[in-house]
């Protein structure tokens, strides 16, 4: 009976798949973005035509188009980075590959090569991955036309401008902006609660803001939302607001308790600092709608509030509405402060660049990429055995191909295994029944089309291969169907431009794709298991390690050792936590709330290690100034053993679903170390300002992971 109910489950889930694989979100196309993408595709392909130089049209169409995929949300010098990367790694892929053609051996060797590096940039993220796969692809591609090897550098070149015009045009297309629903949505909610405080009576409002809430969440973290920095100021805006919206209810209780007892100084502190509130909401809400920088001259009257709190419940320290208001007040404050180092990266959406940290004259290194992957070169690593068996499958079926009798198309094969094997079986099976749907849709597509505009016409042809990059474009990153299908019909109409008629490739490349689909299916049933069941562990492993690395920065015993020791490891679980959370977004089976929750975690996870690198930063810097490192480390040690046990609750009620049990109120924690740390000696003044601003950022992002935390178990008993 298990075993019956067994295979309807899988049977269900494998169903949901596929229907997830067909449906349509258009929430993520920019048709302005899709315009340009088509744009820099047209500019090599109409060169090439009027030059009479199909093969300049044909390789200067697949760099614009490689450069096009990576044209994705992000910093707009991130963006120009990632994109001209893109173009330099379809470049040397297809001079390489032109350049080894003539040994089998040399060229094998170059598609694995390539191959294992796209799996391993997948450390970084599908965004920064498709910077290999472009290579690979490229690579994978002119192995299997015959080309001498002295056009190597001038097929390469054609690639590489054909990628760095498309990256050119990116330049040029800054001023749109492509979060405008996100920003808009956050900006309603920020605006509804700013609204609430500056009423009379907050606590009698309607919850305007709650619905808004329900649909800014829907929009950020909706099927196919994106990541970057901009989506990841949104998630961290996103968790405070709620964080506030509690924050801000609980002081309507307090001045309504207090109005209702006649203690009219409480009520009017409690009001004056709702009031302060007010305009900081308003100024977050303002960034985001308007995308300019947060002002921060607002903050400075909500800290005169703030104060004018705790000075007015001090002198009545037996009122427990007194301690329960100067509790909430000091939350609020810290929440409406991260909400403005926050806001800025992505209201503006990258037309500014975050200012680098700095410490004593010490930047802080957010991003280690070298490290990064020297922490995934482990077999333990999930990282690291997907791009083993990437490698290996791309490089097996690119040589199987090679002794067929006509293998002048056979790297189709290896092609479609580069583009749909994923490190499990649930993204794999999504990507590959989207791409047969939407390959045979798109084959008789762009049959048909070629067909009625006609193969002598290479403009009409060119115009055909435009509007189907249009809607490649268009699709947005949720349709993997609908984006095969205009990518099917694009490939069509370009072989077609090269001499291959339309005909000749439907049947051929409608069979390879489903040959490499039960490739690629087939390697992922080898090792079965829905990620979901990982995911908390991963994430536990995640927070178990930013506990140690902060631990370990303030140990004033702890040598450079064990400190790189404990970054590397950290590193490590963030990639590996980050990697589970994709593919747990790509499984058709329940787990939405646990996926909510990663998010959360996840970005408060990132705002956390800053503001610890941070405190890594100062420490350095002390001892380079030949400073007492114990110092200022000492008194950070009541501080960051309430951290370490929260983290370690936060460890457990991630692995157990409960909230976090054993907890300790951050807030109060730091409010603490203010009160210690001005003992410091006189030559670390320095530092000072930055431990107290790195301990106020540790203190709001563990405490918005125990909120998350409680709050997923609340819902788990609903």
């Amino acid at each position: 009976m298990a075993a019956i109910l067994g295979s309807v489950s899988a049977a269900s889930s494998v169903s949901a798949t596929f229907k997830k694989s067909l449906r349509l979100d258009f929430s993520q196309s920019d048709p302005i973005i899709a315009a340009r993408n088509a744009l820099g595709i047209a500019v090599p392909l109409v060169v090439g035509v009027a030059i009479g130089s199909i093969p300049i049209a044909i390789f200067g169409a697949v760099g614009a188009m490689f450069a096009a995929f990576s044209d994705r949300p992000g910093s707009y010098r991130v963006r120009l980075s990632r994109m001209g990367m893109t173009s330099l790694a379809a470049g040397i892929g297809g001079g390489l590959s032109v350049l080894a053609s003539q040994s089998v051996v040399l060229s094998l060797l170059l598609i694995a090569v390539f191959a294992f590096t796209s799996g391993m940039l997948m450390a970084f993220g599908p965004v920064v991955a498709q910077i290999g796969i472009a290579g690979t692809a490229v690579a994978i591609v002119l192995n299997g036309f015959a080309l001498p090897p002295s056009s190597a550098v001038g097929i390469g070149a054609v690639v590489l401008a054909a990628g760095l015009l498309q990256s050119l045009l990116a330049i040029a297309g800054w001023p749109v902006r492509r979060h405008a629903p996100e920003r808009a949505v956050l900006g309603a909610v920020y605006a509804a609660l700013a609204q609430r405080t500056r009423s009379p009576h907050p606590q009698m409002m309607t919850p305007g803001a709650g619905a808004k809430l329900t649909t800014a969440r829907a929009t950020i973290t909706g099927y196919g939302h994106s990541h970057g920095p901009s989506m990841e100021s949104y998630r961290g805006l996103l968790d405070e607001a709620e964080r506030i919206r509690l924050e801000v209810i609980a002081l309507a209780y307090c001045l309504e308790r207090f109005e209702r007892v006649g203690r009219t100084t409480q009520a009017e502190a409690v009001h004056a600092l709702l009031l302060e509130a007010g305009p900081v909401l308003d100024a977050v809400a303002e960034a985001l709608r308007k995308g300019k920088v947060f002002d921060d001259s607002v903050l400075e009257p909500l800290a005169v509030a703030a104060e004018r709190i705790r000075d007015v419940m001090g002198e009545h320290p037996d009122s427990p509405t007194g301690r329960f208001a100067s509790l909430h007040a000091r939350a609020l404050a810290g929440q409406l402060r991260a909400c403005a180092r926050m806001v800025t990266p992505g209201a503006v959406e990258g037309r500014i660049t975050e200012e680098a940290i700095t410490v004593g004259g010490i930047r802080v290194a957010v991003r280690a990429p070298l490290d990064t992957l020297r922490a995934n070169l482990q077999p333990e690593s999930a990282i690291f055995r997907h791009a083993v068996r990437l490698a290996v499958l791309v490089t097996a079926t690119d040589g199987l191909a090679r002794l067929l009798p006509d293998n002048s198309r056979g790297y189709w094969i290896s092609l479609m295994v580069l583009l749909l094997l994923r490190p499990d079986f649930a993204a794999t099976l999504l990507r590959t029944s989207a791409r047969l749907a939407g390959t045979l849709v798109g084959l008789g597509i762009g049959t048909a089309a070629t067909f009625l505009v006609g193969s002598g016409n290479p403009y009409a042809l060119v115009f055909l291969i435009v509007v189907f990059v249009f809607g490649v474009r268009i699709s947005g990153a949720p349709n993997a169907f609908f984006m095969s299908i205009w990518t099917a019909a694009y490939l069509v109409a370009l072989l077609d431009l090269s001499g291959i008629p339309a005909g000749d490739v439907v049947v051929p490349r409608l069979l390879d794709t489903v040959l490499a689909g039960v490739l690629v299916v087939a390697a992922t049933v080898v090792w079965p298991a829905w990620e979901r069941s990982y995911l908390p562990a991963r994430l536990a492993e995640l927070l178990g390690s930013y506990r140690h690395y902060l631990v370990a920065v303030a140990d004033p015993a702890a040598g450079k050792a064990r400190i790189d020791e404990a970054r590397i490891a950290a590193r490590l679980a963030r990639s590996n936590a980050q990697a589970s959370l994709e593919r747990t977004q790509a499984e058709p089976v329940a787990g939405r709330s646990a996926q909510y929750v990663g998010e959360g975690l996840l970005v408060q996870s990132h705002l956390f290690i800053q503001a610890a690198m941070v405190l890594d930063a100062a420490r350095l810097s002390v001892s380079a100034a030949k400073g007492s490192v114990e110092q200022i480390l000492v008194p950070m040690e009541p501080f960051v053993n309430d951290a370490a046990t929260t983290l370690t609750a936060c460890e457990a009620a991630v692995l157990t679903g409960v909230p976090a049990r054993g907890s300790v109120n951050m807030r109060d924690s730091y409010t603490e170390l203010t009160n210690s740390l001005p003992a410091v000696a006189p030559q670390s003044d320095v530092v000072r300002p930055a431990i107290l601003d790195a301990a106020d950022r540790i203190a709001n992002s563990v405490d918005t992971m125990v909120h998350l935390l409680r709050e997923r178990a609340a819902a788990s008993t609903d």
